[in-house]
């Protein structure tokens, strides 16, 4: 019994012995779980509340009407409980019972939205939403995006409404924070996964195998889940059918890097706009994001000077600094200039796509290389205003062209009884000026008014951040929950 007791106990000690680095990584695993699990109930103090219910008349204002393209002056909105419930003449006393706003001949536009964003924390819906941003596209989703959504679906804090892409498909040599696609097989299956968890959209990449992406479209269109692609063209050996019925179209840079195959063609721009135009979806051109990186490129830290860093992720932070900021930051006098040349004929591109009448949407890509919620909006407006846009197209760009790609122009993108009254307040016209826009008077958002002095609550808000590692944990639970489901 004795010589049985020791033999036992030495097995066990060679066991414990081999199985060391086992017993390391379930403990290491344990706690990355412990740190998901509180990372996912982390909610970062300073969210704004949501305040619903309100009833009152905004009274003597000027109302921009994007669909009509006019201005409906000396006019009064009546808001019930986050909804317009009437447009009467201003002066109107009908709702004697409701509080009465005098606008000062103001001017009231659809809140704007921003169809190309990339945020890692929720403040960055609080700053969009500062700036009259009322609706953002996120188009690289994460699991922590869905919940996101559900708060705000919950009036749980005061952000824009989120509409919400899968994580982005793409080839199998992808970087780990995409989904890579290994198969049509594989492809209908994440398609299939991501229309089961109740993301808005596929985000598909081109860059991929022709079968696989074509079987992508196929399951998306057989589920009636709605597809943005990555880059103005099918994949490289597919048909141009398979765009028709998309949701948007990503980048005119990947017009010129692909269908003009890097050259500064003009005439072969107007036939490949003839293409795009015959699929019937609209461009999302996000000249912002180059005209950034130009900058910097040719101004180096001079530039980075100027940005609003206090209001970026700090993992974003990071990662960009590691991987792309240092690259523009490195770039010799010839490339910098030439990246001013490019992005003038990035402006021309989209001139051609206007001029042929295809609908344009606002997308920043915002959150992505140092730009900021909110004010890379803005400046995506001004360089569709440079590309040859007179600042009402650029307007409707930003308020029903997006309402319409989402099909959600039954509630938002236009002044109408009915429509939920997500609008933007400014002291001047902004169809003569969409600089106006910039620093609204007031923002409702959901009937809710928002003075300036609260918009800039919320501003200094998100300069508070979740720490990196909250941010990193949620990031390492949405590969492990891709790569193990």
């Amino acid at each position: 019994m004795k010589l049985q007791l020791i033999s036992f106990k030495t097995r066990l000690i060679i066991y414990l012995k081999r199985s060391a680095s086992v017993i390391f990584l379930l403990c290491f695993v344990s706690v990355i779980f412990i740190f998901i699990f509180n990372a996912k109930q982390f909610k970062p103090g300073g969210l704004q509340p949501v305040v619903s219910g309100k009833q009152y008349v905004l009274d003597n204002v000027n109302l921009v009407m994007v669909e009509e393209q006019t201005i409906l002056k000396n006019q009064q909105l009546v808001i019930n409980d986050g909804v317009i419930e009437d447009i009467l003449p201003s002066g109107n006393t009908t709702q004697t019972a409701y509080q009465v706003i005098d606008g000062n001949n103001a001017f009231v536009t659809p809140g704007l939205f921003d169809m190309h964003v990339h945020h890692l924390e929720r403040k960055a819906l609080a700053l969009s939403l500062a700036h009259g941003v009322t609706s953002v596209r996120m188009m690289r989703g994460y699991r922590m995006h869905l919940l996101w959504r559900e708060e705000l679906n919950n009036n749980e804090w005061l952000g824009s409404n989120l509409y919400l892409s899968s994580p982005v498909f793409a080839s199998r040599n992808t970087h780990p924070l995409n989904q890579p696609v290994l198969s049509p097989k594989h492809a209908r299956e994440l398609v299939e996964a991501a229309h089961e968890q109740q993301f808005d959209l596929i985000k598909l990449y081109g860059y991929m195998d022709p079968a696989e992406f074509e079987a992508v479209i196929e399951r998306a269109n057989e589920l009636g889940m709605a597809v943005a692609k990555h880059g103005p063209h099918p994949a490289r050996g597919s048909s141009w059918q398979y765009l028709d019925g998309l949701q948007s179209l990503e980048h005119v840079e990947d017009i010129y890097q692909g269908l003009l195959d890097y050259q500064f063609d003009r005439k072969e721009l107007v036939r490949a706009v003839v293409k795009i135009k015959a699929t019937g979806v609209p461009v999302t051109p996000t000249l912002a994001v180059f005209d950034h990186l130009s900058l910097l490129s040719n101004e180096k830290h001079d530039y980075i000077a100027q940005l609003p860093l206090e209001y970026l992720n700090p993992v974003r932070m990071d990662i960009e600094e590691e991987h792309a900021i240092t690259r523009w930051l490195s770039d010799t006098p010839k490339q910098s200039a030439f990246h001013i040349t490019k992005g003038d004929f990035l402006k021309e591109i989209v001139k051609e796509l206007h001029r042929q009448q295809v609908s344009l949407l606002v997308g920043s890509d915002s959150g992505m290389m140092y730009m900021a919620a909110g004010v890379s909006s803005h400046r995506e407006m001004a360089l569709l205003k440079q590309s040859g846009l007179s600042d009402f197209d650029v307007i409707i760009a930003a308020t029903i062209n997006p309402a319409n790609a989402l099909k959600v122009s039954e509630r938002y993108g236009s002044i109408k009884v009915g429509k939920v009254a997500d609008l933007v307040i400014t002291d001047q016209d902004p169809t003569v000026d969409i600089a106006h826009l910039e620093v609204p008077y007031a923002v409702i958002k959901n009937g809710q008014w928002l003075s300036r002095e609260q918009l800039d609550e919320l501003k200094e808000s998100a300069k508070t951040h979740p720490s990196f590692w909250v941010t990193a944990t949620l990031l390492i639970e949405d590969v492990i929950y891709r790569y193990f489901s």
